[in-house]
């Protein structure tokens, strides 16, 4: 595989500039022990004394507020679950969240207030869309940063920041394979003309099909644009049979839609975060193929999933219900896993340091956190980085596993490749 290390860094540069556009100027926290009255309900803890302390983020308001509002009650609804459980090697854990609407000014400042005044011990649940902004004050402090969104820029480069799953790049790798695994033959992009920043993600998506031996098409769209027929055309003229459009979950959808009205129907291959819960009700995305950073969020065969969902059932039902309960909503979760296992790897208390919650993180090395993720490769001074996504499709009105819901994974080579790039990068 060949992915050009400019492309790369303009990926990255794309990422830090989608999440430092996001707007708003509210900061607010919910703390799992419970004195928001917004906040989910919460359930006294089972345990006493000395508590872990921990802190997360999220851009849960501003502009989307659609995909992210649920953040911040996942990270409480963890935090209850767990002490009602018997907290953490015998400790209570207090988590405190922070909604940044999506400032950048705002996630500093509470970012700083999180390491200056609460003095956490770990960012457990990065869903900041503005994460750039604080990536290097939370760096220099040595708090680690567990679990985010698989495109947050940080969590690919910066080794304070530990990641949950695959990053946004190697499920762009992935898309190719599962257009492969499909028996498709050309992977066509419709990537917005608004940004060049868009046009950015053509190169990855080209290496992938290309590592697939899958032929490649592209061209612009406006999300504008009073009709889709046009591009729609233009790649069934080109023998596109895999199509991926590079937009919002809003454009995708009447693009696909208007290209189903043209009597084109290609096999639909996008990432899950762009998904939008309308997918799962429009027959035309039925079939759709999606790669994501850990397993599908609704999949209560999976031991890890079905706790999750249970705990939102007792703690939060409301939330099952909502329109933000999408993909990212069980990255908290996920995240707060991880500092468990960490946690009891290296058997910490509440009066451990925020460097030993690191090398307690490295000892977690291999985990799946119980088949909530692929081994998490956890090495001293590197990013972590996950060759593994998980594959899905939506089927007559849900998400449905591919490969029985197990990761899929890169082959060694590519892997390898794929993480020397983005290291240079």
């Amino acid at each position: 595989m060949h992915i050009r290390r400019s492309a790369l860094a303009v990926v990255i540069a794309a990422a830090v500039t989608v999440a430092l556009s996001a707007c708003g100027s509210t900061s607010s926290s919910t703390s799992a022990t419970g004195s928001d009255p917004a906040s989910a309900a919460v359930s006294a803890p089972k345990v006493t004394g000395a508590s872990f302390n921990l802190g997360a983020i999220c851009s849960c308001s501003g502009v989307q507020a659609a995909s992210l509002a649920g953040l911040k009650e996942v990270s409480t609804v963890w935090a209850d679950s767990v002490n009602a459980a018997g907290g953490i090697n015998g400790h209570p854990v207090k988590m405190t969240a922070m909604d940044d609407g999506g400032n950048p000014a705002t996630a500093l400042q509470d970012v700083k207030q999180l390491v200056q005044t609460d003095h956490i011990q770990a960012l457990v649940g990065d869903g900041s869309l503005a994460d750039g902004s604080f990536a290097s004050y939370i760096a220099s402090s040595r708090v680690p940063v567990i679990g985010g969104i698989a495109a947050s820029v940080p969590f690919m480069t910066n080794p304070d920041f530990f990641e949950i799953g695959a990053n946004a790049v190697v499920q762009s790798v992935g898309l190719g394979a599962l257009a492969k695994s499909a028996g498709k033959h050309t992977l066509g992009v419709l990537y917005c003309s608004e940004s060049p920043l868009c046009a950015q993600l053509v190169p990855i998506l080209k290496g992938g099909a290309q590592l697939s031996g899958l032929g490649f098409a592209s061209t612009t769209i406006s999300v504008a644009a009073p009709s889709y027929a046009a591009p729609c055309l233009a790649m069934k003229g080109k023998g596109v049979d895999a199509l991926f459009v590079a937009d919002n979950s809003a454009t995708v959808q009447r693009v696909v839609d208007a290209c189903a009205q043209q009597g084109y129907r290609p096999a639909i291959l996008e990432e899950s975060g762009t998904t939008a819960l309308t997918w799962l009700h429009d027959p035309n995305l039925n079939g759709a193929l999606l790669t994501a950073s850990n397993p599908g969020y609704t999949d209560s065969s999976n031991p890890g999933v079905a706790s999750f969902l249970a705990a939102l059932k007792k703690y939060d039902p409301s939330l099952l219900g909502s329109s933000s309960f999408g993909y990212d909503t069980i990255y908290p979760w996920v995240a707060g896993e991880l500092f468990a296992a960490a946690a009891k790897a290296g058997n910490l208390t509440p009066s451990s340091t925020p460097a030993e919650v690191k090398q307690a993180l490295y000892k977690s090395t291999g985990t799946t956190l119980g088949g909530l993720s692929a081994p998490l490769p956890i090495t001293a001074g590197e990013p972590v980085f996950s060759p593994c996504y998980y594959g899905l499709a939506i089927k007559d009105g849900a998400y449905s596993d591919l490969n029985t819901g197990k990761p899929l994974c890169l082959t060694a080579a590519q892997a390898a490749a794929l993480e020397a790039s983005l290291k240079k990068s």
